[in-house]
């Protein structure tokens, strides 16, 4: 056996240990299983969430052809699914192509927005629709804005996003990119009424864009705070080792700024990232890195973790003791003392912790492997693989963490996946694993991927034949 991969089963034993002789978690999260809704749900190629007092909604968006169709279940305070249905609108209306860009969720309003280009006046329009308790769209739309389009293939961009506290959305449309000229942006900010109450434009200038080694600006993300601060994420290129390049603009203002976050000195690859915008509308990105290897290309395997917030002193890096296999970057979780980058592999979760100025505080790894107690489902052909995602959120100031794992782990001759609840506190002290073994009674699979939380719960979707559940934690 490799030196690396022994040591690297030795720090998953000694987690699996430390998990065992640390206090155990204030509550036991009991579930609380929905009745079931007659729904098919299919896969999906991305997934939306948002929780208010009153409903939680989760989003599951899914291509068939070439039209964008998101699959709503919407649960009430008691904790029922009272929706379940498609949402889509028509693609073709005369000259005009409609598709579905999104929803955001601003106050007690889910809203749907609406992308159309018409090729005869080279238009491209935004307009936005309230999403009813039935899951339907209104008959009328409301203008957001437009921008004109030359090429029918460079129409621009919507990006949208919900802020942290979900009572205000944004939107930026990304103009066609113009050879030579900077990259132009119309904002668009509204309260939880959906009244406008700041409408601006800003550009980013070219030298930016083409440190990224495009002719435009690949913005790969869109955060908002509760303020209107507006955070544009684009990919980076080999120039600057895959880094992200972030450009901050401020809604009632026309400036948008690049905010250093890595330069090309630095002798690391970035890996997969998440980023979150704080209460406090600082941006945090936090990721995986690697490190060269002997013959001058990098390392297969994750080095270590890095982080950004932006009123920090730059990123910081912190190597492992010993590298892991590839860690995708699942959830960024930001606590009141403490923010957290959840990742997975085939060998198991990470955790860390991060301290409020970006400092490493611990990691913790979780052993898991699924593959040897996959079940065979509906799902299991989707590449969002929902039953292998790890949903999370803060409840009782914890990191908690809801999976699955193998069954055989927890009881004696168990088959398939078991339901495992795990929580962190803020000082890296790691609860007794919950197991859920009730859950899998009725032949129903939990789809952790395909959650919503808030300050009081998470909310797991659920599937059987043609049915979804929703189970709540508490």
């Amino acid at each position: 056996m490799h030196v690396k991969q022994l040591t690297f089963l030795l720090l998953i034993l000694f987690g699996s240990l430390r998990l065992a002789a640390q206090d155990k978690a204030p509550a036991s999260y009991a579930p609380i299983v929905s009745a079931a809704k007659q729904f098919a749900l299919k896969p999906g190629i991305d997934f939306l969430s948002y929780s208010n007092q009153q409903n939680d909604f989760m989003l599951v968006g899914r291509l068939e052809n070439t039209e964008k169709i998101y699959s709503l279940v919407m649960t009430d305070d008691g904790d029922e699914i009272v929706t379940a249905s498609n949402i889509r609108v028509a693609t073709e209306v005369g000259d005009n192509h409609f598709k579905l860009a999104g929803l955001a969720l601003a106050g007690s309003n889910l809203t749907a927005f609406v992308e159309s280009h018409n090729r005869q006046t080279g238009r491209n329009v935004m307009a936005m629709q309230a999403v009813d308790k039935n899951g339907g769209l209104t008959s009328e739309g409301m203008l957001v804005g437009y921008f004109d389009f030359i090429k029918a293939d460079d129409p621009g961009f919507w990006h949208i996003a919900s802020s942290p506290d979900q009572k205000k959305i944004a939107l930026v449309a990304q103009l066609p990119h113009e050879v030579n000229k900077p990259e132009r942006f119309k904002y668009f900010f509204m309260d939880e009424n959906l009244t406008m109450t700041q409408t601006g434009e800003f550009s980013v200038g070219n030298e930016y864009a083409k440190t990224a080694g495009y002719q435009g600006l690949p913005v790969a993300d869109f955060l908002v705070s509760d303020k209107g601060d507006l955070y544009l994420i684009a990919a980076g290129s080999a120039e600057n080792r895959h880094f992200p390049l972030v450009y901050k603009g401020v809604a009632g203002s026309d400036q948008c700024v690049p905010v250093p976050v890595a330069g090309a000195t630095i002798d690391y690859e970035c890996g997969n990232y998440r980023a979150t915008v704080n209460p406090a509308g600082e941006l945090i990105i936090a990721g995986y890195f690697q490190k060269k290897d002997g013959t001058g290309g990098m390392d297969a395997l994750t080095s270590g973790s890095w982080n950004f917030i932006t009123s920090g002193q730059g990123i910081k890096f912190s190597t492992f003791e010993t590298p892991v296999p590839v860690l995708s970057a699942d959830h960024l979780v930001s606590g009141k003392d403490t923010y957290f980058l959840v990742g997975c592999s085939r060998a198991g979760i990470h955790i860390s912790g991060f301290k409020a100025e970006g400092n490493k505080k611990f990691e913790i790894p979780v052993a898991r492997d699924l593959m040897a107690g996959m079940a065979m489902h509906d799902h299991s052909s989707s590449k969002a693989k929902p039953e292998e995602g790890i949903a999370s959120a803060i409840l009782d100031s914890k990191l908690c963490l809801i999976y699955n794992d193998q069954a055989g782990k927890y009881k004696t001759g168990g088959t398939g996946l078991i339901t495992i609840g795990l929580s962190v506190s803020n000082e890296g002290l790691a609860g007794t694993p919950v197991v859920y073994d009730s859950l899998t009674a009725d032949n129903t699979l939990l789809l952790p991927k395909f959650y919503s939380a808030n300050a009081d719960h998470i909310r797991v979707l659920a599937s059987a034949e043609n049915e979804v559940k929703v189970i709540t934690f508490r």
